[in-house]
């Protein structure tokens, strides 16, 4: 029978020691098989400086409540624990968050101490590589408040060979917004979400890893477009998934489009001539 071997914090870890470890060479060879590792941290509260960076860089007005994914950023030191553990057996530079979601089921008060648990979880092979799940959740007084899911690959085997694939035309939702983004703004997010990755801060260290330009962060974007629907979702309970496309370049200008059906809620991302997506998501209200 498997078992889950957990890291038990006392503190939150020194994200830039780990983020040292995780520049460290890993070749894998073999058969790979993520490790089944979890890691909590009790006794966590909001940093209210930073609270307020955050909003402000991600596009959310001040309230008596956390926005929806800042628990993630609570939540990423733990990330970087597990990601760069001696037992997991993937190198950091190269991963991709594939996809994300996120479960709020009640609006979680600045004021409240959580505790969080991350997990590794459900690791498949795949025809693009390996697959793998970080699951976080965040609790209070005992309850679970929230919680995500996020998906990341690790491109470890040959890709297949490109097939023409027919293009499906972008839907058309009747709510726009245009977002103008500075250059600096990967910079800027990450100073709030300690996720120093270099194709995020400068086109020259972007370059390093096959990319024209710095791209922003896809937790931006989706931190973004959740803030841009924050009077939309009111209080309720609500989960939302997002799929991950193409990368926004830095300076650039997107469009946020999206309109509501009962209790869902479709939205997208796409560049300035809406022929292209960057992110695809729906929220679904509970």
């Amino acid at each position: 029978m498997s078992h889950t071997s957990t890291i038990h914090l006392s503190e939150s870890p020194n994200i830039f020691g780990l983020l040292s470890r995780a520049a460290w060479p890993k070749k894998a060879s073999g058969e790979i098989k993520i490790p089944e590792l979890s890691v909590d941290l009790k006794g966590i509260k909001p940093e209210t400086a930073l609270l307020r960076r955050y909003s402000r860089v991600c596009g959310f007005e001040s309230k008596a409540h956390l926005p929806a994914a800042f628990p993630h950023i609570m939540a990423f030191p733990l990330h970087m624990k597990l990601l760069t553990d001696k037992r997991f057996p993937l190198p950091l530079l190269g991963l991709v968050h594939y996809k994300n979601s996120i479960t709020q089921h009640r609006p979680l008060n600045i004021n409240e101490l959580f505790d969080i648990e991350c997990t590794l979880s459900n690791s498949h092979h795949t025809e693009l590589g390996i697959k793998f799940d970080i699951v976080s959740k965040v609790s209070a007084a005992g309850k679970v408040a929230w919680e995500e899911t996020s998906t990341f690959l690790s491109r470890v085997e040959k890709k297949p060979a490109k097939q023409k694939k027919n293009r499906t035309a972008l839907p058309s939702y009747q709510n726009n917004e245009t977002w103008k983004l500075s250059a600096k703004l990967g910079r800027q997010y990450a100073k709030v979400s300690n996720d120093f990755n270099l194709i995020h801060l400068y086109s020259w260290s972007a370059k390093l890893f096959g990319f024209n330009h710095a791209i922003i962060h896809g937790m931006w974007s989706k931190n973004r477009c959740i803030a841009a629907l924050s009077d939309t979702l009111g209080e309720r309970p609500f989960k939302v998934d997002v799929d991950f496309k193409l990368p926004v370049y830095l300076p650039g200008t997107v469009k946020f489009n999206w309109q509501q059906n009962n209790d869902v809620i479709d939205f997208q991302l796409l560049d300035k001539g809406l022929t292209k997506p960057h992110l695809k998501g729906k929220v679904t209200l509970l």
